[in-house]
């Protein structure tokens, strides 16, 4: 009787202790403890934190009976922990005050250990329920595309893999779109940050992510350090002059906490710099000469940043150099190039000087010597004013894309005019729900709140919560309607412009493959190739407006090396690259199984450019001369970036563009190369 008794004091006891305020005691049990690469068994298991990028062990507990127990003071601001001591992963849960229990798990696969008890991690746990549901959908899914098709698809390896591909990536999008419904639902609780951070984070452009996301994210919930860390990353993905800069920080050679944010109000050069740096050290007299002139003039400080490793040889370069000021600071994490700002700042060498604005914008990159004290004199002189940041609407999906598009309604109404009702429904929902919101806000706290800089705040959050909700609802139905057309058709308009470029391509890649051929299939497949533009990659299709008024496509070309080349008979540049062309016309003529070239006119004027063929005399069999007569608003010029010509694009047999910027003898050599069976580009290898 003594013995049961124990037991049942020990877990009383440990309850009580978790009760105290900030205390918890986490308790794990294995089913399972054996190590998986090694023929031992866990014995004991630690308890870490993530600090400045390095695990620390916080705590350590010997392994009795196949379990484990640990007790502590939570600390003050929820953070991820992990349990280690396995041999193949750890377990992660979030240290908060409470009883944390790790559910009974086997100890060669912890990375599959669920953790319930407290409020953060009961919503962790589900939603790894929630993902390991979405994983069995996936799973039905496929099994009953495969169940639908017929034996002579399902077992030909070559007519079975573009249904394969488009359910595959319409269950990789599901997953995303099961996150944004989970942040939407949870954005009260610091868990929606790391959501958003692993999850979501690569899936948005920075735009979206700083417009929806982080203004969606209640003012309580903005505190948490996590948010800070988004609100850098965003801005890291978008380094930009007029943009805002990442605020970083660092420890001054006294040891205390200095951040970007502290000099607000100021101009600060923010100095990437090292003490081995000989151009580092050649710029500290240039900065003491500007801090002097602006002294009193100039509200200026300067941030120097120190990529430096050890201390002292950081320091003792302050020291011996004299970069003393009451306006230059010195900060350092001491981790070389693998500093947080460093990668922040996307520093690759130094010096690298970033100016930045009162507001807490960039003003330009890289000034050094009179290229820096000539715009700090310009600053003083009001030749350059700072500016406020502009206000920006929130991105809404509801509105992407159809600018100028009256008839786009309607389109998509005859497209599918049932799932359109669906779509357009929606957009209602999410409308009526903001009201409710709204109203139930107005109702807790007054009308008067809603005026507050806290009330505008969350007026702010409910919108953009709600298009984040917008955002996910239209996917999922559009996902679970692969094969209408109008699936494609929504996807570009009002989607595509919400996404970066690679999962652009997973929408494209989602349409079934019954309406591949669709022409709203092919555009959507036309604006993702378009953004993905680059050497290596597909090019887009165009169409081809030919001079005997018959029309072709690019990709009819294909299975040749193509030369693209968008010109303008008003342009002196295309004329004097014109008798090049002409002469890779007649050099290339006996090669013309396997090249073929293509020109583009950009005019508008049909008779001018009829008599520039004429009179250039490039109106020649097997060189398609094409104009659609809409000028640089062409269609063809949009899809390809034509932003200036002559613009020459050299295309391999299977349509990947080799070059985008060869001209005049160049240009020659390289078909010459090519054409000789000499291919001096790395060849892309085909993907899955």
């Amino acid at each position: 009787m003594k013995k049961n008794l124990l037991p049942l004091f020990l877990f009383c006891s440990l309850s009580a202790m978790a009760q105290q305020e900030g205390a918890f005691v986490i308790r794990g049990t294995m089913q399972i403890d054996s190590l998986r690469y090694t023929p031992q068994t866990v014995k004991k298991v630690y308890l870490t934190h993530e600090v400045n990028g390095q695990e620390v062990v916080v705590d350590s507990a010997v392994v009795s009976d196949k379990g484990f127990t640990f007790t502590g003071k939570a600390p003050g601001v929820l953070a991820p922990y992990h349990i280690s001591g396995f041999d193949n992963g750890s377990i992660q849960l979030f240290l908060e005050p409470g009883d944390i229990t790790v559910l009974p798990f086997n100890a060669r696969f912890p990375v599959g250990a669920r953790v319930k008890g407290t409020p953060t991690n009961d919503l962790l746990l589900a939603y790894q329920e929630q993902e390991d549901a979405n994983a069995q959908v996936a799973k039905e899914r496929m099994e009953k595309m495969m169940a639908a098709l017929p034996a002579e698809v399902r077992n030909n390896d070559k007519a079975f893999y573009p249904y394969q591909r488009a359910t595959y990536y319409v269950n990789s999008l599901s997953h995303r779109t099961s996150a944004m419904q989970f942040v939407d639902q949870h954005l009260d609780s610091p868990l929606s940050l790391y959501i958003i951070k692993y999850d979501l984070f690569r899936f948005f452009t920075p735009k979206v992510l700083e417009e929806q996301y982080l203004k969606a994210v209640p003012s309580a919930v903005r505190k948490h350090p996590m948010y800070r860390e988004l609100v850098n990353l965003v801005r890291a993905a978008n380094l930009q002059v007029g943009k805002p800069a990442p605020d970083i920080e660092g420890l001054t050679p006294d040891g205390k906490n200095l951040s970007l944010s502290d000099l607000r109000g100021k101009y600060v050069l923010i100095d990437f710099w090292a003490s081995w740096c000989a151009p580092c050290r050649r710029e500290f007299p240039v900065i003491k000469q500007v801090l002097e002139e602006m002294q009193g003039k100039v509200p200026f400080a300067v941030l120097s940043y120190s990529i430096d490793s050890k201390k002292q040889e950081w320091t003792d370069c302050i020291q011996r150099n004299g970069l003393v000021h009451a306006d230059w600071l010195h900060i350092s994490t001491l981790k070389g190039w693998g500093s947080p700002a460093a990668k922040l700042y996307n520093v690759e060498a130094v010096p690298r000087t970033v100016l930045i604005s009162p507001e807490g914008q960039i003003v330009a990159f890289d000034l050094r010597g009179e290229q820096l004290i000539s715009t700090m004199r310009k600053i003083e002189n009001g030749e350059m004013k700072s500016q406020k940041a502009a206000p920006s609407s929130t991105a809404s999906a509801s509105t992407a894309g159809q600018q100028g598009k009256p008839s786009a309604d309607r389109q998509a109404e005859q497209a599918d005019p049932a799932l359109y009702r669906q779509y357009v429904a929606i957009d209602r929902a999410c409308e009526e729900q903001i009201e409710a919101a709204l109203s139930q806000l107005r109702n807790t706290k007054g009308s008067a709140y809603l005026n507050t800089l806290d009330g505008k705040t969350d007026v702010e959050s409910l919108r953009c919560a709600a298009e984040i909700r917008r955002t996910a609802m239209r996917l999922k139905l559009l996902l679970e309607n692969n094969a209408s057309p109008l699936m494609p058709l929504l996807m570009e308009r009002d989607l595509l412009p919400l996404f970066n470029k690679e999962y652009g391509r997973q929408l494209a890649a989602s349409v079934a493959p019954q309406i591949q051929s669709h022409p709203y299939a092919r555009s959507l497949d036309n604006s993702v190739k378009s953004l993905n533009l680059m050497q290596g990659n597909d090019v887009p299709d165009i169409t081809l407006p030919l001079s005997d008024k018959t029309q072709t496509q690019l990709y009819n070309c294909l299975g040749k090396y193509v030369l693209l080349t968008f010109w303008a008979s008003s342009c002196p540049d295309c004329r004097r690259e014109m008798p090049k062309l002409k002469q890779l016309y007649t050099d290339s003529r006996q090669s013309k199984e396997k090249f073929v070239m293509v020109s583009f006119s950009l005019d508008k004027d049909e008779k001018a450019w009829r008599k520039a063929l004429k009179e250039m005399g490039i109106n020649r069999a097997d060189w398609l001369q094409a104009c659609d007569f809409q000028g640089a608003a062409s269609p063809a010029a949009r899809l390809f970036g034509v932003h200036e010509v002559p613009m020459n694009i050299l295309i391999d047999p299977e349509g990947k563009a080799i070059s985008f910027t060869l001209r005049g003898d160049e240009l020659l050599s390289r078909v010459r190369q090519i054409l000789s069976g000499d291919l001096y580009y790395q060849k892309e290898a085909p993907r899955k």
